[in-house]
């Protein structure tokens, strides 16, 4: 069966997605009552699907006050007699707020959900890839990583290495996703390495984040990817759930040591096959996807948790080694710098120089990671903040 796009949007946007529509000598087809739907339904000339015209859904979920069991039979019968009837493409269109809830519902008949500012080439900003990038943008993403992330440079220089090579590959079907397995104690910029990917390509997406230590080894699959319906317990699957919520081609497994061998086998696939099918059915195309996985093993651990087959479908596998005197000097400066001009630009105070000399004043020879050097910033920093707004700020 044909299924169809969706294209959402933001209703902020509204009046240049209006214009931009216009101009195209196009118009928005609101789906606001049941005489209208019902014209469509029976094909009257008056009002026949057209290929110039925007169909927009969200009247009939509004008008059906959310309950899924009335609208999605309305939408349905809409669907049925565009794919029976008509053969030019349509545009269906609606809210954002509602395109998770149709998607989920109507998953047999709606292949993406994709941005309509974008298709109107409206968009104030655009969700980016590793592969589609150019050149210069890709030396941009390799100076965010100097920036931002700390120790381990020989890491950063062997990551884009692989991600050069597989920016090539990809391009002509060789490999859909991107895998690096990251190993190390705990504080050191595993998990940033995810994040850093996401807030340079994604950044106003929610961050798809996977933590496999909360799941029980019995259930973990069902907890990735759902149980069918019907089962007690039943549920629509974090990984699931988080992919369909956010447009970010980042995510992040955390603690994958964690997890047992039905979910190595899960990712085994996966890997390879660079797509996987939920419980419910639904297919999930995750090419021109960066998965991180990180993990707390030792390396004499690693090749007890992790087999060779599911090793050699990584693109890289790095163990993270502590951070040097030096970095850590130098990740409080930076770090301190950052917090205090974000709290000095949303809270409109100033922090002196005599301040900002005793917050950045951290004996880091005994503080093993960044997580706890974290902690001992912000700790400076909010004894420095009640000096200087006196406790009055909450007063």
């Amino acid at each position: 069966m044909e299924r169809i796009i969706l294209y959402e949007y933001d209703r902020k946007n509204m009046k240049k997605i209006e214009s931009a529509i216009e101009n195209q000598d196009s118009k928005i087809v609101l789906l606001h009552s049941p005489s209208i739907v019902n014209k469509i339904l029976n094909k009257e000339d008056s009002i026949q699907f057209s290929a110039d015209n925007f169909y927009d859904l969200t009247p009939i979920i509004i008008s059906e006050g959310n309950r899924t069991d009335f609208w999605s039979q309305r939408v349905i019968e809409i669907l049925n007699a565009y794919i029976e009837y008509v053969d030019f493409h349509v545009y269906f269109i609606i809210d954002n707020r509602y395109a998770n809830d149709v998607r989920e519902s109507l998953y047999l008949y709606i292949d993406s959900v994709q941005s309509l500012e974008t298709y109107l080439g409206i968009a104030d900003s655009e969700v980016l890839n590793v592969v589609d990038i150019n050149r210069s943008k890709f030396e941009e993403l390799r100076r965010h990583f100097s920036q931002h992330l700390f120790g381990n440079s020989n890491f950063q220089k062997r990551l884009f290495e692989e991600l050069q090579k597989y920016r090539l590959f990809n391009k002509i079907g060789e490999q859909k996703i991107f895998s690096v397995f990251i190993c190390g104690q705990s504080g050191i910029g595993k998990t940033e390495t995810a994040r850093l990917f996401h807030s340079f390509l994604s950044p106003g997406e929610k961050f798809i984040k996977i933590n496999l230590g909360n799941y029980s080894d019995q259930n973990a699959l069902s907890s990735l990817i759902g149980s069918p319906r019907g089962y007690i317990g039943s549920n629509k699957g974090e990984l699931s759930d988080k992919i369909f919520k956010s447009k970010s081609k980042v995510v992040l497994i955390d603690e994958f040591e964690k997890a047992g061998a039905q979910v190595h086998n899960f990712f085994l696939e996966l890997l390879e096959d660079g797509k996987f099918t939920d419980s419910l059915g639904r297919e999930f195309d995750l090419n021109k996807y960066i998965f991180v996985f990180t993990s707390n093993v030792r390396d004499e651990e690693v090749n007890k948790k992790i087999s060779p087959e599911l090793k050699s479908r990584f693109n890289l596998l790095y163990r993270f080694s502590t951070i040097s005197y030096e970095e850590k000097v130098n990740y409080v400066e930076y770090k301190s710098n950052s917090m205090i001009e974000k709290i000095e630009k949303e809270l409109q105070i100033k922090f002196s120089d005599e301040s900002r000399m005793r917050i950045k004043n951290i004996d880091v020879k005994r503080i093993d990671n960044l997580r706890n050097i974290n902690k001992e910033i912000m700790l400076n920093i909010s004894s420095e903040y009640e000096k200087i707004t006196g406790g009055t700020q909450n007063a």
